[in-house]
């Protein structure tokens, strides 16, 4: 994979090997808490542990949607991106005001995946499954291709 800088600040992914196309696909339905309550506590986490119950009604009310909202928004914009690169094959361009988006869908598909596979660090730290051999091991996979994919476009934006 070959990773540039477009005339725009956008980063182009190009010559993606199909496991990391396939990869990139399933970043929306990693990101996505629904079906797994471990994965919603995580993204969506109480604000206290104390059982203070207008705090709690309030970040209910009026914190919870919006963080909701925000995630929601984020992974829209990152599907229409990968929509381009479906059509297109191995490329993937990311446009520069894209790029929190991208930066905050992959930094949730990364916890609710660890989330609905009780992912610890020993489990990061230790190398992948190749090929993966069940569910958990892809899920690794996903953890490590989507922590690179943020690396490389924090680094790109270090180096503006």
């Amino acid at each position: 994979m070959k990773i540039e800088r477009d005339a725009s600040g956008g980063f182009v992914f190009s010559e993606v090997e199909p496991p990391l196309v396939e990869l990139f696909m399933a970043i929306s339905a990693a990101a996505d808490p629904e079906g797994s309550r471990a994965a919603q506590e995580r993204l969506f986490p109480e604000p206290t542990e104390q059982k203070e119950e207008s705090l709690r009604a309030e970040w209910d009310e009026f914190v919870r949607p919006e963080l909701r909202e925000a995630f929601e928004n984020a992974a829209v914009m990152v599907e229409g991106d990968l929509e381009a690169m479906a059509s297109g094959g191995e490329e993937l361009t990311i446009p520069r005001d894209h790029v929190d988006a991208w930066l905050s869908t992959l930094n949730q598909a990364r916890l609710a995946l660890a989330a609905r596979y009780e992912v610890s660090e020993a489990d990061l730290n230790r190398a992948a499954a190749y090929p993966p051999r069940d569910e958990r091991d892809m899920a690794v996979s996903q953890i490590h291709v989507y922590g690179l994919l943020q690396e490389c476009l924090l680094q790109g934006l270090e180096a503006e």
